[in-house]
């Protein structure tokens, strides 16, 4: 396959697994927390300190606020959409990198695969549709490995130290250092089995160090110094004990989380168990330099999972940067197979795909009877479900066509297209059903009704919640009136509507703050939260 056609195949397959339905869901998890602050930035200007309800907070480093900013001021919405698309082109950029850095190393079909392998994973999937800081630093990971591995199997080492050294330290301002770990595991790995482990000591290291750390400490020295609670420094030393000790650890979750993070790498961990193979392993030994690469990136792999696997407090997200080595080792494995063993396995492979792709054409068709027969009423949805149905039916064919001589490639584009469709089935079959559950979706869209559409509301002292990212722009956070003027300077209006919990409307010297502030209310109105019941007061004062 040429080279733009083999950029094509990764984006189409990007496309198929991380657009549709991207905005669909309400938001899981953490995401608000991720989202929120980005708001607070664009409304106050403050963008060196993140705050989350008013409270500063510093517990993980900015960048993923920032990229939430800078998609809702592009684009103009404050939606699911807007804030989780970072999330997904970061995955198209990891699977493009992927491809592109490593095809001098490994050869064109084995970067092909390889970058397929990085896209059509679980853990690598469920993160990059939402709004999560692992979509962005497993993603800034894999890049600064690949663009490492191909420009030093290119013989351009400063380049390789300056170039990953740069994206690491973007990294950094995602998610802080586990990432580093994980490089310096895995190229201390590829090293040693080169006998350079002397190159760590080289003034074109450090100067790849100096890239590093010119892109995140001007941050965190700014942050020091304009963090008003002057605990920045305590806080993230905090982070770092914190998971280093048994603060969260559980025996039950401790017993799971190397099979979870397995798991994770689905279908390609099934795959694994042949970067152990002594036929593999002996090939890999006899390749020279390519052989060396591998087998040293395994050693890391192994060291990297490990230590932090079996770190009390860890989790299973954690280890997911590491599926980029894990599938760079599993797409050489699998291509060096022998015509016997792929005509062997290859066949039943095959059929099993096959099996699990018909049953997501089944799902896929099943739960979509009302689509069906109401299509004007569901446009939008329908046409996406027809082409899903046409791709199933594409997909059908190929695992129809004759099992001659496969390869392995089509080996693994059989099973990516297996996966693709039973990830199109959950799609438009199950998220539908699930959207009819949503309660943040109602209980903003009820606040709106009370306030109108624009008027500006103020949160105040609301402990952290999703909901109010509803509420759009023009909904303000605050807990202290010390910060009201910072937080308003981009809004001269004044505010009529404040949203405060009862407990803190019924505390006399609360109401009279408040009243104090924006005058005499006219209109109160109980309302609850959806999630934990807790009850809040909307307030409508009226004018001075």
């Amino acid at each position: 396959m040429r080279l733009p056609l083999c950029l094509c195949f990764l984006a189409t397959f990007w496309a198929a697994l991380y657009l549709p339905s991207l905005g669909s869901r309400e938001l899981q998890g953490e995401e608000a927390r991720r989202v929120l602050p980005g708001r607070t930035m664009m409304q106050t200007g403050e963008w060196v300190v993140p705050r989350s309800a008013g409270e500063v907070y510093n517990r993980k480093p900015p960048l993923v606020n920032w990229v939430s900013a800078a998609a809702i001021s592009l684009t103009g919405r404050m939606d699911e959409w807007t804030v989780r698309i970072p999330s997904a082109l970061t995955m198209l950029a990891l699977g493009l990198s992927v491809f592109l850095c490593l095809r001098g190393w490994l050869g064109n079909d084995k970067a092909l695969l390889t970058g397929l392998m990085v896209l059509t994973n679980i853990g690598f999937l469920e993160k990059g549709r939402l709004v999560e800081i692992e979509a962005l630093y497993m993603s800034l990971f894999g890049i600064a490995l690949v663009l490492w591995l191909g420009l030093r199997w290119q013989g351009r080492e400063l380049a390789s130290w300056l170039a990953s050294g740069l994206v690491l330290g973007v990294g950094f301002l995602a998610k802080g250092p586990p990432h580093v770990w994980y490089f310096y595991a895995l190229i201390i790995g590829v090293l040693a089995a080169e006998k350079r482990l002397r190159d760590l000591l080289s003034w074109k290291h450090f100067a790849g160090l100096a890239v590093f750390c010119a892109v995140w400490v001007p941050w965190a020295m700014m942050n020091s110094q304009r963090n008003p609670l002057k605990d920045s420094a305590a806080v993230w030393q905090d982070q770092i004990i914190y998971r280093l000790g048994f603060h969260e650890f559980n025996f039950v979750n401790y017993l799971l989380q190397v099979p979870q993070s397995i798991v994770n790498f689905l279908p390609w961990a099934l795959l694994l168990p042949l970067c152990w193979r002594a036929d593999v392993v002996a090939r890999w030994r006899n390749e020279g330099r390519h052989g060396q690469w591998l087998l040293g990136l395994r050693k890391g792999l192994l060291w990297g999972f490990f230590v932090i696997a079996l770190l009390p407090s860890s989790r299973p997200r954690f280890m997911l940067p590491l599926n980029v080595a894990a599938a760079i080792l599993v797409a050489d494995a699998l291509c060096g197979m022998g015509a016997v063993w792929l005509g062997r396995w290859g066949c039943r492979w095959r059929r099993c795909m096959a099996v699990l792709a018909a049953l997501g054409l089944v799902v896929l068709l099943g739960g979509n009877l009302e689509l069906i027969t109401h299509l004007s009423d569901h446009q939008f949805e329908a046409t996406g479900w027809v082409l899903w149905v046409m791709a199933g039916c594409a997909i059908m064919s190929w695992f129809a066509r004759p099992p001659a001589q496969d390869t392995a490639l089509t080996f693994g584009v059989s099973t990516a297209f297996a996966f693709t469709l039973l990830i199109g089935a959950f799609t438009f079959a199950v998220v539908p059903h699930r959207i009819a559950h949503d309660k943040l979706r109602p209980f903003a869209a009820g606040i709106a009704r009370q306030t109108g559409p624009a008027a500006p509301i103020l949160l105040y002292k609301v402990e952290e919640r999703m909901w109010p990212f509803y509420l759009g722009m023009r909904c303000f956070e605050l807990l202290d009136f010390k910060d009201f003027a910072a937080l308003t300077h981009s809004s001269p209006r004044p505010f009529r509507w404040v949203m405060v919990e009862k407990k803190v409307w019924s505390a006399d010297p609360e109401r009279a703050l408040l009243t104090g502030q924006f005058g005499q209310v006219s209109v109160e109105t109980p309302l609850r939260d959806p999630l934990d019941q807790t009850e809040y007061v909307l307030l409508h004062f009226a004018e001075k």
